[in-house]
């Protein structure tokens, strides 16, 4: 900040300064054109000197910064890296050459060495010295690459082991850690199963409680009726027999002295009527909450996603279970009661019909597969 500061005061000197300056006429600018730094040097005007040195800066001062190039950071290997290029020489090869180079034998080697035309005794003994000093130096290079070949695969094998042990460790709590978390959602889902249940317990205590309620309602309202008194010199207020009516309406009716089983106080049909009048009630709705899902589809769309995996024989087989289960309850129901309930009846002849349905249009598929073939 103070450098900016110092900066913008400099700049304001230089304009100050620059006021009281001349234009340079038509031959100045043409000299400066052409030569430009022959005005420029030692002995130039101290006040062009700075104007020129301030407005240089000011300009280099808009340059923007270079910009940073991106570099990707070097790979940085986990495991040591093999050696190459090592030679695949016996190592028992080079040592008997090593031994053969540095014994006296090396000497009768330059001492034997052939003389060819133009060359001295000294350059051909030079010659295979210096063979043999090569030779030296390759051996130990040699020597030197296999030494550090076998060192580096140690290294490389324990750095291996150290590597799998770490990534089994680290399997092993991966998997320990999904088995807590599996667990405590067992947890958490056995603990909303057992308070769904419990809610369905509470709920079907509260519907008996309100059924043995409703039922001590009814006879109450029979006793009412038994020892109600009427005045029977006024015929709007006379005693009226339900059952009468009915079979006046044409209604079949259990004459009472007919039943065999046991009559509790109070009249039967009527009984009944008041039962089914409270059918519409709050308490007699569906006794197991709607499943929010399924909310705004079809009973059709609702069956295909609750059924989509099942096959056509698991179809079948829990249609006939479902069939089964609605015979056995018309059947209790009808060794209790005369007449048996019509919703069950209307619930088995859909499930019946869909089942004819569904296996008529099954032939017909098969048929036109074999008839395609």
């Amino acid at each position: 900040m103070l450098q900016l500061s110092i900066i913008l005061q400099s700049y304001q000197r230089a304009v100050y300064a620059a006021k009281y300056l001349r234009p340079p006429g038509f031959f100045k600018r043409a000299a400066m054109r052409e030569t430009p730094r022959k005005k420029t040097g030692p002995f130039e005007n101290p006040v062009k000197r700075f104007v020129r040195i301030r407005e240089k800066a000011r300009l280099y001062s808009f340059l923007p910064p270079p910009r940073k190039i991106p570099v990707a950071k070097p790979v940085s290997r986990t495991l040591l890296q093999p050696v190459t290029g090592v030679p695949k020489v016996d190592p028992l090869v080079l040592e008997r050459r090593l031994d053969f180079l540095l014994s006296d034998k090396a000497k009768l080697q330059q001492l034997a060495a052939k003389i060819r035309p133009g060359i001295t005794p000294y350059q051909a003994e030079l010659f295979v010295w210096e063979r043999q000093m090569t030779d030296l130096r390759k051996i130990y290079r040699a020597q030197y690459l296999q030494k550090l070949y076998q060192v580096t695969e140690d290294e490389r094998h324990r750095q291996f082991n150290i590597y799998v042990n770490q990534q089994r460790d680290k399997k092993m709590r991966r998997q320990k850690f999904l088995q807590s978390l599996l667990e405590e959602r067992k947890r958490k889902a056995l603990l909303v199963h057992r308070l769904n249940i419990e809610k369905k317990i509470n709920q079907s205590v509260e519907f008996k409680r309100l059924s043995q309620r409703k039922i001590a309602n009814i006879y109450w309202l029979t006793k009412l009726q038994v020892h109600t008194f009427f005045n029977i010199r006024f015929s709007l207020f006379r005693d009226v027999s339900v059952p009468d009516i009915s079979k006046s309406l044409g209604n079949e009716v259990e004459d009472a002295k007919s039943i065999k089983h046991k009559i509790v106080t109070g009249d039967g049909y009527f009984r009944r009527l008041l039962e089914e009048s409270f059918s519409i009630l709050h308490e007699d709705s569906e006794r197991y909450e709607r499943r929010d899902e399924f909310k705004g589809m079809t009973p059709a769309e609702k069956a295909d996603i609750t059924y989509q995996k099942f096959s056509d024989e698991e179809k079948l087989q829990l249609v006939d279970q479902k069939i089964e289960i609605i015979k056995q309850a018309i059947n209790a129901e009808s060794q209790v009661k005369k007449d048996a309930n019509q919703l069950l009846v209307q619930i088995l002849d859909n499930l019946e019909a869909a089942k004819l349905a569904f296996l008529e249009r099954r032939k017909v598929n098969m048929a036109k597969s074999l008839s395609h073939k």
